[in-house]
C-alpha cells in the first residue's frame, strides 16, 4: 500500500463555472508582469527560465538596484561617499528604507521556513485551523482495486467498469482532502507565523481561508463514516465494492455537507480580496510565490485551490453517475438513483443560496446610486414638514403583499427617453425593480439618480408596443390624491 499522489483532476463544470471565467479573466490583463499569480491552471504562462530572477527582486522603485541579488543576502547598494556625505542616503525611517528593510526580514523568515519547517503554532490555533492533524497521515490508499479483489480476473467488464467508477470516488476524495490541508497546513500556518513576528498583519487569514477548517472536518467525517468503511470491508472480504454501502451517507448529503453554503456564498469576495492582495501587496505576493513553488503544495496554485470546494461539491453528481452507468443491478441502480436526486437537490439549494446572495449585492449597489426620494418641491417649511414623512423611499424594506423570502430583486435598468404631453421629450434613467419601476435622472455634481416621479407600482402598470418598433407605450394607473376613492391614469412613451 502507497500513498496516493496528487494528480491533476479532470476537467469539471457546475456552480463555479461564471466564477473561473470571470477570475481568469480578470487576470490575463496582468499575466507578463507577474510570474506567479493566482492564475488557475490553463492560463497562458511565461518561460519560468527568464522569470527567474524576478521572484526575488525587492519591490521597490528602482529595479535596477535589486538585479543580481541573492533570496537571503539581500545587500543594499553602498551610497556613495564625498566630503564625509553620504550622497542619496535617506532619512532613517522614509518609507523606501522601511520597504526594502521589510522584503529583507520576509525573504529571510521564508528561508527559514524552507530549511527548518514552518513553525509550530500555538495548540488554540492549530486546532482552529485544523493543521496538523496526526488523524490525516493515515488517509492511504491502494493503486487499484484490483489489488484488493483478487477474483477480479472473472469479474465481468461491466462489473470491472463499476468498480472503476467507485475507485475514482474514493481517490478523488482523498486527492481533494489533501489540497484543503495545503490551505491550511502550508498557507494559513505560514501566514499566521508571519503575522507573529509582525509581518503581513495587513493580510486577513479569514477572509482567504474563512470556513475551510470546517470543509476538512466535513469531509474527514465523510471518510471515516461513508466512504472509509466501504473500503475496509472490501480489504476484508475481498469482494468488489458495493455502491449500496454507500446510500445512507449520500442521502445525508444535504446535512453533512453544509458548510458548503457559507463557503459558496463567499468564494466570489475571498478571490477578489486574494486577487487583490497579490495585485497591490508585494511582501504578500512574494509570500504566495514560495508557498506555490514549496514541495508540500503540488504545485497548486493559490486560485486553483482557492476555487477547488466549489469544483469538488459539484462533481460528485458526475462520479455517481458514472457508477450508475455501469449498474444494471436494480438493487444498485435504485440506490444510486436516489444518492444522486440528494445530490443534486443540495447542489440546487446552494444555487438559490448564491443567486439570492448575488440579487441583494445588485440591489445594494443600486441603492447607493440612488439619491433622495423628493418629488415634490415644498413651498413652506409647514409643507415640507407635513411631506418628509412621506418622502421616504426605502428599497431594501419587504415587499408588501408577498411572503418574506420573496425579496426585492434589480431586473433592468437603463437609459430612455420619456414623452410627456405631444411635444415634450426628457432624457431619464429607469430602475426596473420586482415590484415598482423608478424614474430618475441623473445629477452629475452629486453622482446620483435623483427620482423625479412617484414609483410606479408594477401591478398598476400596463406596457403596450406601438407601431414604430423602437417605442413602448406604458400606462400607470393609481389612487389620485384629490378623491381617494377613484383611480386617474398616466401615460408615458419610452424610445428604446
Amino acid at each position: 500500500m502507497q500513498a496516493f499522489g496528487p494528480p491533476d483532476e479532470g476537467p469539471l463544470r457546475g456552480l463555479a463555472d461564471s466564477h473561473i471565467e470571470n477570475y481568469r479573466g480578470q487576470h490575463r490583463a496582468s499575466a507578463q508582469s507577474t510570474a506567479f499569480s493566482l492564475y488557475p491552471r490553463g492560463s497562458p504562462v511565461l518561460d519560468p527560465s527568464r522569470l527567474r530572477l524576478q521572484v526575488y527582486i525587492p519591490f521597490t522603485k528602482s529595479s535596477g538596484q535589486a538585479r543580481g541579488t541573492s533570496p537571503i543576502r539581500l545587500r543594499e547598494p553602498e551610497p556613495e561617499k564625498r566630503h564625509g556625505v553620504h550622497l542619496g542616503a535617506g532619512p532613517p525611517h522614509s518609507p523606501k528604507l522601511k520597504e526594502v528593510t521589510t522584503t529583507h526580514e520576509l525573504e529571510k523568515r521564508l528561508h527559514i521556513f524552507s530549511m527548518y519547517g514552518i513553525p509550530r503554532l500555538p495548540p488554540e490555533d492549530r486546532q482552529r485551523w485544523e493543521i496538523g492533524k496526526s488523524s490525516d497521515s493515515g488517509l492511504t490508499i491502494e493503486m487499484s482495486w484490483k489489488e484488493l479483489v483478487p477474483g477480479h480476473k472473472e469479474m465481468s467488464r461491466e462489473l470491472c467498469h463499476q468498480q472503476e467508477a467507485l475507485w475514482e470516488l474514493l481517490t478523488t476524495e482523498l486527492i481533494y482532502m489533501r489540497k484543503l490541508k495545503i490551505m491550511t497546513d502550508l498557507l494559513a500556518a505560514g501566514l499566521l507565523n508571519l503575522q507573529r513576528v509582525g509581518l503581513l498583519t495587513e493580510v486577513s487569514a479569514e477572509t482567504l481561508f474563512g470556513n475551510v477548517p470546517s470543509l476538512i472536518r466535513t469531509h474527514r467525517s465523510f471518510w471515516e463514516e461513508v466512504l472509509g468503511p466501504a473500503l475496509r470491508e472490501t480489504r476484508a472480504s475481498g469482494q468488489p465494492l458495493d455502491p449500496v454501502s454507500l446510500q445512507d451517507g449520500f442521502l445525508a448529503f444535504s446535512q453533512r455537507f453544509q458548510p458548503y453554503v457559507r463557503y459558496c456564498l463567499r468564494v466570489k469576495q475571498t478571490m477578489a480580496y486574494a486577487r487583490e492582495q497579490q495585485d497591490n501587496n508585494p511582501f504578500f505576493r512574494t509570500f504566495v510565490q514560495w508557498c506555490e513553488k514549496h514541495k508540500r503544495s503540488g504545485r497548486q496554485m493559490l486560485g486553483d485551490l482557492l476555487i477547488k470546494p466549489q469544483q469538488r461539491i459539484t462533481k460528485y453528481p458526475l462520479l455517481l453517475r458514472a457508477v450508475l452507468k455501469r449498474s444494471p443491478e436494480e438493487r444498485a441502480h435504485r440506490a444510486l438513483t436516489s444518492m444522486i436526486a440528494a445530490v443534486e437537490s443540495f447542489l440546487q439549494h446552494i444555487n438559490k443560496q448564491v443567486r439570492q446572495g448575488e440579487e441583494q449585492d445588485n440591489l445594494v449597489a443600486a441603492v447607493q446610486r440612488i439619491g433622495p426620494y423628493e418629488v415634490l418641491e415644498p413651498s413652506s417649511e409647514e409643507m415640507e414638514k407635513k411631506l418628509r414623512p412621506f418622502s421616504s423611499l426605502d428599497l431594501m424594506s419587504p415587499m408588501l403583499g408577498v411572503a418574506p423570502e420573496h425579496t426585492r430583486q434589480l431586473l433592468l435598468e437603463g437609459p430612455v427617453r420619456v414623452k410627456e404631453g405631444r411635444e415634450g421629450k426628457l432624457d431619464v434613467y429607469l430602475f426596473l425593480f420586482s415590484d415598482l419601476l423608478l424614474v430618475t435622472k441623473h445629477q452629475r455634481k452629486a453622482d446620483k439618480a435623483k427620482v423625479i416621479r412617484p414609483p410606479f407600482m408594477l401591478e398598476k402598470l400596463v406596457c403596450q408596443p406601438l407601431r414604430d418598433p423602437s417605442m413602448s407605450f406604458l400606462r400607470g394607473s393609481f389612487p389620485s390624491p384629490s378623491s381617494w376613492q377613484g383611480e386617474r391614469g398616466v401615460g408615458m412613451g419610452f424610445t428604446t
